[in-house]
């Protein structure tokens, strides 16, 4: 698969997840046009509030990337603008430094076949056991998690993933959630959103007291297996440079550049 078509199923795949929960919260407000896409989730979490899509021109285009950014900005709402290949980036970055946004570091995109004949890499932590969300609790339990490992916590979250639980769990959902417990306790987590062929790996967190002893990789390795046997042909995600050999070692490879935005 060439570099071109692997950024478009990049960005389809991340505009579709970045509305998909959205859609199911009745206080959430979707514009979705070809060349903006603006999702506001009606919480002050950017997390959830994105801007987005965008083939506006920096000059010409102004009077709505204003009004955009206005819009979160007017009710003190945090949010994120993000420069894909597609979508702004090389072009945008200086009239959002202009009206105040910052990026503290631009990502890689990272991508891998998963249509080949050889296995995914790695091991699974003895004792570790990995569920896919299917229910309300593990829902709850997947906020907590990723709930807490923001500093400071926000509860934000918790409300989001209630209010659009029917989506998440839903059996055919695109939506891939997954926490990993250690004894009865959970201890880390994985989202994923599966479209047009590709799944890509968003948020992913772990228990202070967990980290460093390779609970997100194992989910990480665990999801990968999952969709190389249901029949996706690409995986992808976005690191910073110091998780970039991380990521390599799995069989990804960088692919291009993303910016956030805030």
């Amino acid at each position: 698969m060439d570099r071109a078509t692997v950024l478009k199923a990049f960005e389809t795949n991340l505009w579709d997840r970045a509305s998909f929960l959205a859609k199911a919260r009745k206080e959430a407000e979707i514009q979705d046009s070809q060349d903006l896409l603006v999702v506001d989730s009606g919480l002050p979490c950017k997390f959830f509030n994105t801007i987005g899509r965008s083939a506006l021109h920096p000059r010409f285009g102004l009077d709505r990337i204003e009004a955009a950014i206005k819009r979160f900005r007017s009710k003190s709402s945090p949010f994120t603008w993000v420069l894909g290949p597609a979508s702004g980036h090389g072009k945008m970055e200086q009239t959002l430094k202009d009206s105040g946004l910052s990026c503290p570091e631009e990502e890689w995109i990272m991508a891998m076949p998963l249509d080949g004949t050889g296995t995914i890499p790695g091991n699974l932590p003895s004792g570790f056991d990995i569920k896919r969300v299917a229910t309300k609790e593990q829902l709850d339990q997947f906020a907590d998690v990723l709930s807490t490992s923001i500093s400071p916590p926000d509860d934000n979250i918790k409300t989001f993933l209630t209010d659009t639980k029917d989506a998440a769990i839903a059996h055919n959902s695109p939506l891939r959630l997954y926490v990993g417990y250690v004894g009865e306790t959970p201890t880390a987590i994985l989202e994923a959103f599966s479209a047009h062929g590709i799944i890509s790996f968003y948020a992913a967190a772990s228990l202070a007291s967990a980290r460093g002893k390779g609970y997100a990789g194992a989910l990480l390795i665990n999801a990968l297996r999952e969709a190389k046997k249901a029949g996706l042909r690409l995986a992808s995600l976005q690191t910073p440079e110091a998780g970039r050999t991380v990521y390599e070692r799995l069989g990804f490879k960088p692919v291009g550049r993303i910016a956030t935005y805030s």
